[in-house]
């Protein structure tokens, strides 16, 4: 099991607990410094132990800091007190990580860097090199010593990596001075010997993407994914007809088309000039097509690729959508590849079963029972964590919901818009994923696209109905229109619809009616977007748009991460129905009502599970007929003992 980020907590505890005197003076410290801040256990079990959230409430001391000093005078302490809590708070932190030991033994290091550093008081001296171009050199020397670099091993790609190690904004500025500053001492003939073999190069701008499709390819492939997108009645005649029953398919399934598109055009732009090609029929050449469908098979072998089950997925879009534009021709070669490539083929294969990363995630989850209840609490988990945020800002005189809204009327000072600006995020991140695990766990698994893009308190379709204000039974109802499901037509024409679900202050749905009520009053009010759409989830920025879905997936990661239970939006509908099936293998038809898939599809991706538990029953019984087994085990045992 991955092991969570410590908490403050932990480390004070750690701290207390340590042999060395010095070091529990480190976090009595520390304790003193977070308890005259008005930070409970509470806060701090919450609280990531990590050095950079600490500077962020106990910056270092400076003398022009006036907001500090004040600050410091109001919690009843004397500037020096602050500055030695603050110091051995800091050393505390790293003593926990081990990063004091390894810096102090990283100093003592005898090396290039070394000898560069004494010859820079020298060059300082004689006025060639500027003092202030030499403050980011440490940083870039701790850094690249702690992954084993000398100056020999440098390169530009080696500095670019230095990036993930830079726990701020920054420090990364600090290397890139450090590295400008090697480029510049190139030109000096004594220094020559202790540079890196080649120039570094400027390294602004170095993490901005391009976007490296054309803008007309991508307005063509908006309008032709819209056009395949949109499910028109049969029975129309007229234009006006067709366009007043017209039904988007779910935000998902279109950035699956999306995706399809960009990947395509991406690797199209390897046979052909992107840029002057005439539009996207060009590129849907017959030569063309096979080349990339070629390219990317060939490629799904690689660390990089796409999976065999993604690329089949991709080229039945990129099918479905000619056929849709009256390219017969372009969309039958796609079906003739689909069925000789060895890679598509083994895709189709794949997407009727779920996956073995799928598999093995599950299996995990059910070996494990410490797993099972954190995946089955997670959002009591985040919804504290998401509360110890908001309480954190009250300690601190921050207002989030203002700071939200405009971030400069309220005067903060650069370290209090830091602060602002963490708390908020952790406040939206662990309050978001609170709300939809809720949902997930205590109401249906659905699809994130659901959730995220089809869960609305207004509009048509409404969703999600609020009744907080019913006296006698406070509660929601949330009610997902069968057409907007994935599956959504496969069960209309089974007869199957998906029922509504209501959410109740009282009884088994207690814990989720509490988190939603709390995301709304709280969380919800934080978004940008909240007063300008009905969306369950909108958008950060001021626009009637729902939260985006990369956004999302981001802070789950996180907040999954944060509880030791790495996951994504997908793992909630499996992990669900493998914990149901295992622990009753009679809960298929439940199982169907809620998720809208048929049993027979559920009985086919769970099958696992009662392979194993039949497996295992097999043993026992076979254990218990052999009347002298326990006899001879405890021989055996004696003797190997």
């Amino acid at each position: 099991m991955l092991q969570s980020m410590p908490t403050m907590y932990d480390i004070v505890v750690h701290g207390l607990n340590h042999e060395y005197p010095t070091v529990r003076q480190y976090a009595a410290h520390l304790q003193r410094m977070l308890r005259d801040r008005g930070y409970q256990d509470r806060h701090l079990k919450v609280m990531a132990g990590a050095l950079a959230d600490y500077l962020e409430i106990a910056p270092k001391y400076t003398k022009t800091d006036a907001r500090l000093n004040a600050r410091i005078g109001a919690w009843g302490i004397k500037p020096s007190t602050y500055r030695q809590y603050q110091g051995d708070g800091r050393r505390c932190i790293e003593h926990y990580h081990g990063d004091l030991q390894a810096r102090v033994a990283r100093r003592e290091l005898q090396d290039t860097f070394s000898r560069l550093r004494e010859v820079l008081p020298e060059l300082i001296e004689a006025n060639l090199v500027k003092e202030s171009q030499t403050r980011g050199f440490p940083k870039l020397c701790d850094l690249s010593r702690a992954r084993g670099w000398d100056m020999i091993n440098l390169t530009r790609d080696r500095i670019i990596q230095l990036h993930t190690d830079c726990w701020s904004s920054k420090q990364w500025e600090q290397v890139k001075r450090g590295a400008k500053l090697l480029d510049h001492l190139r030109q000096f003939p004594t220094c020559t010997v202790m540079l890196p073999p080649h120039k570094i190069g400027s390294l602004n701008g170095v993490f901005r993407k391009n976007n490296d499709i054309p803008c007309f390819l991508t307005d063509e492939t908006a309008q032709w994914v819209q056009n395949a997108t949109t499910v028109y009645d049969e029975t129309a005649i007229t234009a006006e007809a067709k366009e007043a029953t017209a039904k988007p398919q779910s935000d998902g399934s279109v950035g699956i088309y999306r995706a399809a598109f960009h990947t395509y055009i991406r690797t199209a732009g390897e046979f052909c000039n992107l840029k002057i090609t005439n539009g996207l029929p060009a590129l849907f050449d017959i030569e063309i097509i096979e080349k990339v469908l070629v390219a990317l098979c060939d490629r799904s072998k690689l660390p990089n690729g796409l999976a065999p089950r993604t690329l089949h997925e991709y080229a039945d879009k990129l099918r479905l959508t000619l056929q849709r534009q009256d390219y017969v021709e372009e969309a039958d070669k796609i079906s003739s590849l689909m069925s000789r490539l060895p890679a598509l083929i083994e895709g189709e294969n794949a997407s009727e079963l779920m996956s073995t990363r799928t598999e093995a995630w599950c299996r995990a989850l059910l070996g494990d029972p410490v797993k099972t209840e954190i995946f089955e609490t997670q959002h009591l988990q985040y919804a504290a964590r998401a509360n110890a945020a908001l309480e954190i800002a009250d300690i601190e005189g921050i207002n989030l919901e203002q700071f939200a809204e405009n971030p400069t009327i309220l005067g903060y000072s650069p370290e209090e818009k830091r602060m602002a600006t963490k708390l908020l995020r952790q406040a939206r991140m662990f309050g978001v994923c609170a709300a939809f695990a809720a949902l997930e766990l205590d109401v249906a698994p659905f699809r994130k696209c659901n959730i995220l893009h089809d869960l609305s308190l207004d509009g048509h379709p409404q969703t999600l109905f609020d009744f907080r204000t019913d006296k006698k039974d406070r509660h929601f109802v949330v009610h997902v229109p069968t057409e907007l499901l994935k599956n959504g037509l496969a069960m209309i024409k089974r007869g199957q619809r998906m029922p509504a679900f209501t959410v109740s202050a009282i009884g088994h749905s207690a814990d989720a009616f509490e988190i939603l009520d709390f995301y709304l009053t709280r969380i919800r009010p934080l978004f940008g977007g909240a007063r300008l759409s009905g969306f369950a989830f909108p958008a950060i920025e001021k626009e009637a748009k729902a939260l985006v879905t990369q956004t999302f997936d981001g802070w789950l990661s996180e907040c999954s991460l944060s509880i030791g239970l790495p996951l994504t939006a997908h793992n909630f509908r499996h992990g669900l129905c493998s914990i149901e099936v295992n622990a009753d293998p009679g809960c298929f038809p439940e199982l169907e009502t809620i998720t809208g898939d048929t049993e027979r599809v559920l009985r086919r991706n769970y099958a696992f599970i009662d392979a194993d538990k039949r497996s295992v029953d097999f043993q026992a019984k076979r254990y218990a007929r052999r009347a002298n087994r326990s006899t001879w085990s405890g021989s055996v045992r004696r003797v190997t003992e």
